[in-house]
């Protein structure tokens, strides 16, 4: 609920964040999405959130899946568990990442596997990389978490619109105008401080 209210303040649509971040979306298309990302439904489109029953394409994999299609749209990675790059799992190797974006006056946090293109993605789109940390997944998890239930509390506003990130992450994000980047770094820095032992 405080998403939403932040997003109707900040003059963005009356709905909530996993409609505003896809949109209209006709069966047709999620299915060709999906075949895209190398896997073929093997039952009608369920809805953006719900698990979707298919098949990696992967000729040395063709085991059942069910990703999600908000997952493999906005994830920039592939459908299948097994031999995708899919997700971030407990004890991969990940990053905890901060970007600028100079036009939006922005700052973004984000997680990502040490070898995803997650960054470059942001980075074709303008965004600058500030910092990155490495540590397990389980362990990013937990700090992106603590940064963003602070900014939440805070009341800070995001610092783009859904418009602006196309591989989406506007949830992620924070106004340069209503927290300074030495302020965000410090969120960071706590956060990290805070991981359990």
């Amino acid at each position: 609920m405080t998403s939403v209210k932040k997003a109707i303040k900040q003059g963005q649509p009356k709905c909530c964040d996993l409609c505003r971040r896809n949109g209209p979306i006709r069966p047709e298309q999620a299915e060709d999405l999906l075949r895209l990302a190398g896997a073929e439904p093997l039952v009608p489109f369920p809805g953006v959130k719900a698990k979707w029953p298919s098949r990696c394409l992967n000729l040395e994999c063709r085991k059942p899946i069910e990703p999600t299609f908000d997952s493999i749209k906005h994830a920039g990675t592939g459908a299948c568990v097994y031999c995708g790059d899919y997700g971030i799992k407990a004890d991969d190797e990940a990053l905890v990442y901060l970007m600028t974006h100079q036009r939006l006056n922005a700052t973004k946090i984000g997680i990502a596997k040490v070898s995803s293109r997650r960054i470059a993605l942001h980075e074709g789109t303008g965004w600058v990389l500030v910092t990155s940390v490495q540590m397990r997944g389980n362990q990013a998890r937990f700090v992106e978490q603590q940064v963003l239930r602070l900014w939440s509390r805070l009341g800070l506003p995001y610092g783009v619109r859904p418009a602006d990130m196309p591989h989406a992450g506007y949830t992620e994000t924070v106004s340069l105008a209503a927290r300074s980047l030495a302020e965000i770094e410090q969120d960071l820095s706590q956060a990290i401080d805070s991981i359990p032992k």
